[in-house]
């Protein structure tokens, strides 16, 4: 038969391959969404994209963006698999209850989670340890003796685990510290900002869980003549674009978004081509980028 049609001159259609299959060679990007505001006007989930579609381009895939409504997306999710619209999913941003994707996963739906794990679901995450260690030395180095932070939403894991690497360095480096709740917004880093510092004893340097945090702590302080990073130093959480835009420009922790998007579609990919083991969890270091926001803490001279 192969010989028969190399004679008639067939080529075998893809298309007609996937048909067969009942296979779509499209992924789902699945972004949460909110009335407030759109998603794509914060710079981390641009950042996840671009990611996703070199990760999945590379590989002969196209990529879905799937709306997921903040309150709804166990039913939006389990719409789009009764459609069969796309091979699998990637979750851009999850909380910290795995009900719903345990479910998923008994529905046969391969999906991976990014800045988000669980035992038994696939995953892509990055560390924040090595990262703020390296930002705790900084500080440190330049005379900080007094940290503030700024947690993120701790109903989300990155926002747990940062905070508990937080709280170990803090320790470890034998520096007094003060933590002030948050939920990674610029709003909630504002607020933050003045209940750190409208203090007697305010600390010299300010680290946040995002860098959206970070820019609401500058504001507040360019508000008030606080100046930055000569009264008080500024750490964010990310390294997205804004933060080198910013001014000062901003001393961030490095958070791999865009290669924690490529890994994943690439994760996800690999398994519904039978090439890659099931589940599997990815781990990415973080970094940390010195930039114009951080100084020596007042007092310590040169």
């Amino acid at each position: 038969m192969r010989a028969a049609a190399r004679e008639l001159g067939y080529v075998p259609s893809r298309q007609a391959a996937l048909f067969a299959q009942k296979r779509t060679c499209t992924i789902g990007l699945v972004v949460p969404t909110y009335e407030s505001f759109p998603p794509f006007s914060r710079p981390y989930f641009p950042a996840l994209l671009d990611g996703v579609v070199i990760g999945a381009a590379a590989l002969g895939y196209s990529v879905t963006i799937v709306p997921s409504r903040v309150g709804r997306a166990e039913a939006d999710v389990f719409s789009l698999i009764r459609s069969k619209a796309v091979d699998g999913l990637v979750f851009a941003v999850t909380p910290a209850d795995y009900a719903p994707f345990l479910d998923l996963l008994d529905a046969g739906m391969p999906f991976v989670l990014i800045n988000n794990y669980y035992e038994g679901l696939s995953s892509v995450d990055s560390r924040p340890e090595s990262g703020m260690r390296q930002a705790f030395s900084h500080a440190w180095n330049l005379g900080h003796r007094h940290v503030g932070y700024v947690t993120g939403d701790r109903r989300f894991r990155n926002a747990i685990d940062r905070l508990a690497v937080f709280e170990e360095l803090a320790s470890e480096f034998a520096v007094r510290s003060t933590v002030v709740e948050g939920d990674f917004s610029r709003t909630s880093g504002y607020r933050a900002a003045a209940r750190l510092l409208e203090t007697a004893d305010r600390p010299t340097v300010i680290m946040t869980s995002s860098d959206r945090e970070a820019l609401g702590v500058i504001s507040w302080c360019a508000e008030k003549g606080i100046s930055v990073p000569r009264d008080v130093s500024v750490i964010g959480y990310d390294n997205l674009h804004p933060a080198q835009d910013v001014s000062p420009s901003l001393s961030t922790v490095d958070n791999q978004v865009s290669a924690s998007g490529e890994i994943g579609a690439r994760l996800l990919i690999g398994y519904l081509e039978g090439s890659r083991d099931w589940p599997r969890q990815e781990w990415l270091d973080t970094g940390f980028v010195v930039r114009e926001s951080t100084a020596r803490a007042a007092g310590q001279g040169l």
